[in-house]
């Protein structure tokens, strides 16, 4: 036996963080895609190799190995509550290795179709969702939103809405385009060290005084987070022209950094794009130091002003294509 299952990677285009207290936030799966394969195994349960190290799922469900490899058990337990865990070796095979592309959800939902597949469950959308999001919650600490989880699975532009009372995730499909004439450009701005996650969710939280979990957070107090964000998105849906379109991405960006989810470098790669001649950028993802950053500008002037940003800040510059389709067995 041997097969792949693939899944797009993901670019919030605007929401990042407000997402988690039930603001709207938009988002959009894109290429290259990543890869999981799958081979027999000798051994019983589920052998995980990556470029993180080594793990083993048993059959009874249990974690033993690779720490960061954890989350793919939370995989697993989604799908294998009522059926056994099949046994296969898995080796994880990403595309990217940058922060806030939703790599990490990108392969739990390779994964979850492989894993659904060798368990005789058809591998839809939203299974492939509900357990991707089972591996983001156990990564981020309870704290994982789901809209990387249900862009990755779905491969669809989304608005992603979180709702409290009664917890469910609210999603509309949206028909967003760039302007004509337009492309985006994703900077990475690692350099050797990476700022976590879970490191940035704690510090937008503290900026507006929450201590607790989004769930237990009052809901007067969520409703002062979104609203803060609320004139960004509409600005965003509405905009007729890349303009009013980057002046949005602009906004979004100056709210970030005093939410203190920016760093140094995200704001020196957004600064460069925005001298560079791009029409608006923004910091995608968690944010936080070694994070990417978004700039939209005129698809003509692409690799100009990608060559600009490199020069002025040495950090690597990645042409964005949007995704055609989600996460599924490729064969």
């Amino acid at each position: 036996m041997e097969f792949f299952a693939s899944s797009p990677c993901k670019a919030i285009l605007f929401g990042e963080h407000y997402v988690v207290y039930g603001a709207p936030a938009l988002a959009v799966p894109m290429e290259p895609r990543n890869r999981v394969r799958f081979t027999d195994s000798g051994a019983q349960g589920v052998e995980l190799s990556s470029s993180l190290g080594s793990a083993h799922i048993a059959p009874d469900l249990s974690f033993s190995g690779e720490a960061r490899l954890a989350p793919f058990a939370a995989v697993a337990r989604e799908i294998c509550k009522k059926k056994p865990l099949p046994s296969c070796s898995v080796e994880f095979l990403p595309s990217w290795s940058l922060k806030g592309v939703g790599t990490s959800s990108s392969l739990g939902a390779a994964f979850a179709a492989g894993l659904l597949l060798l368990a005789s469950k058809k591998p839809s959308a939203r299974k492939i969702f509900l357990a991707s999001q089972a591996g983001d919650l156990a990564a981020h600490e309870g704290k994982a939103s789901g809209i990387d989880a249900r862009t990755v699975a779905y491969g669809k532009p989304i608005l992603f809405q979180r709702r409290f009372s009664p917890p469910k995730f609210s999603v509309r499909s949206t028909k967003f385009a760039l302007p004509q004439g337009c492309s985006l450009i994703l900077i990475d701005t690692y350099k050797g060290k990476k700022g976590s996650t879970a490191e940035m969710l704690a510090s937008f939280a503290l900026s507006f005084g929450i201590s607790t979990l989004p769930a237990a957070t009052p809901e007067e107090k969520r409703k002062e987070v979104q609203s803060e964000f609320a004139p960004i998105l509409k600005s965003a849906l509405a905009a007729a022209n890349a303009q009013e379109l980057g002046k949005a991405m602009d906004g979004n960006h100056i709210l970030l950094r005093m939410r203190r989810v920016s760093s140094q470098g995200i704001d020196a790669a957004v600064s460069a794009a925005l001298s560079s001649g791009a029409y608006g950028a923004k910091l995608t993802g968690g944010g936080g130091e070694g994070g990417a950053a978004l700039a939209l500008c005129d698809s003509s002037r692409s690799q100009q002003i990608s060559s600009s940003i490199s020069d002025a800040t040495g950090f690597a510059c990645h042409p964005v294509s949007f995704a055609k389709y989600g996460a599924k067995v490729d064969g």
